[in-house]
């Protein structure tokens, strides 16, 4: 029988990788559901770039929130139609164990009618060996299969933001500009009718009581309805920052075209970029914010770009309620107990304080300079944020998903 697609590939290690590639732009993929994707493939012909979307979208997808951003990852894993034409020499061969952990493949020609036999995905359980690996003649010399190298994508999901270049930067970029599709929301004041509801509207109750003899056959509910929170980020651009300040302009670019943000720079001042950041053109954006900003890559004054912002006449207010995101390494020039009473005063006025430290990601890092010390008791979360894979966790901290999914 012919497998179509999946000629000569492990489909569970296929869904495995597939699945890793979803869970890094913010979708929760349970066990079961690799399970019911990799049978799925096994029962289903794949044929077509279609067969095989609708086949993961079934099986891995539970939640209609997690459509768009499975959309966009699927769309940028299969985005070339070429990788699903002849490709058969990549999925070619078959898989056998010599008693120890080195598996190994019957390594096989490199032949006009083996590439147009089969076709070919993105990712090779089974790779093939190029012809200069193998001696001419011998077909049948058993070639240890070699270390799989990661995508392009999964290459960057680990590297710190300091160490990509403009071009990985944006590739990055856009990864997490798909992933925002959850806001943190909060209950208003405001009810809407529901089918369990908390609550028995009364009034509506006893209205539809009087077509029914004034017998309440049906009970009316009612909810709260929920609004989006305030997001409030304070990005660190001093000199100590220097290296990831681009990066995290770009994360908080993303929140803002993603909904209620406001964003603050700070280094000896601070200064709103929100206006600056909503240009659609990514790179317009961090110009402007740049040029607004005129402190940048100098000294750091955290406490009182802290106490500058509570007591700000019209940003003051932005902070109550909402979830403030601070992006630093906790290097301040001021004294530590400023910092205490700054940070103190905005826990009891947001809902949530997240600290994002990208020095947190050093195994031997330690939180002991004056002021991040100082300001840690007041955190909720404290995330180094450092890379891509680590911004998934601060985004669920943003949320209020972080517990659910710890």
């Amino acid at each position: 029988m012919n497998d179509g697609l999946f000629a000569g590939v492990d489909r569970a290690v296929f869904i495995v990788g597939f699945a890793n590639k979803l869970r890094g732009a913010g979708i929760s993929i349970p066990l079961s559901a690799l399970n019911r994707a990799a049978a799925s493939l096994e029962a289903v012909r794949v044929l077509t770039r279609e067969d095989l979307y609708w086949s993961c979208r079934v099986s891995l997808i539970s939640q209609r929130s997690d459509l768009a951003t499975f959309d966009g990852v699927f769309d940028s894993v299969f985005a070339s139609e070429e990788l699903f034409l002849g490709n058969a020499q990549r999925n070619a061969g078959a898989a056998s164990s010599n008693g120890d952990t080195n598996h190994r493949v019957r390594a096989q020609p490199n032949t006009p009618d083996a590439v147009s036999s089969g076709g070919g995905l993105p990712w090779a359980s089974l790779p093939s060996v190029a012809d200069g690996e193998v001696e001419q003649g011998d077909e049948h010399d058993d070639v240890a299969i070699p270390e799989l190298a990661p995508s392009a994508e999964d290459s960057l999901v680990d590297r710190s933001f300091d160490d990509l270049d403009d071009d990985e930067l944006a590739k990055v970029i856009v990864q997490l500009e798909a992933a925002m599709q959850v806001w943190p929301e909060r209950p208003s004041r405001r009810r809407r009718l529901a089918s369990s509801g908390d609550k028995v509207a009364m009034r509506s109750t006893l209205r539809h009581a009087m077509r029914t003899g004034g017998e309440p056959l049906r009970v009316i509910e009612t909810k709260r309805r929920s609004r989006q929170r305030r997001v409030v980020v304070l990005v660190d651009v001093s000199g100590s920052m220097e290296s990831f300040a681009r990066a995290y302009l770009h994360v908080t670019r993303a929140l803002v075209l993603a909904g209620r943000a406001e964003v603050f720079a700070f280094a000896t001042e601070l200064t709103r970029i929100t206006t600056a950041l909503r240009h659609r053109s990514p790179s317009e954006a961090i110009e402007a914010a740049s040029e607004v900003v005129g402190d940048r890559f100098g000294g750091t004054k955290l406490a009182s770009s802290l106490g500058g912002l509570l007591t700000h006449p019209r940003w003051g207010g932005l902070v109550r309620g909402a979830v403030v995101v601070i992006v630093s390494d906790g290097w301040d020039s001021e004294a530590p107990e400023l910092t205490d009473r700054s940070m103190a005063r905005l826990s009891r006025r947001a809902h949530r304080v997240v600290w994002i430290n990208p020095r947190a990601a050093a195994e031997d890092f330690e939180p002991k300079v004056g002021a991040m010390a100082a300001a840690l008791p007041y955190c909720d979360h404290f995330l180094p944020g450092h890379s891509r894979r680590a911004i998934g966790d601060v985004l669920r901290a943003i949320t209020g998903e972080h517990h659910r999914m710890a």
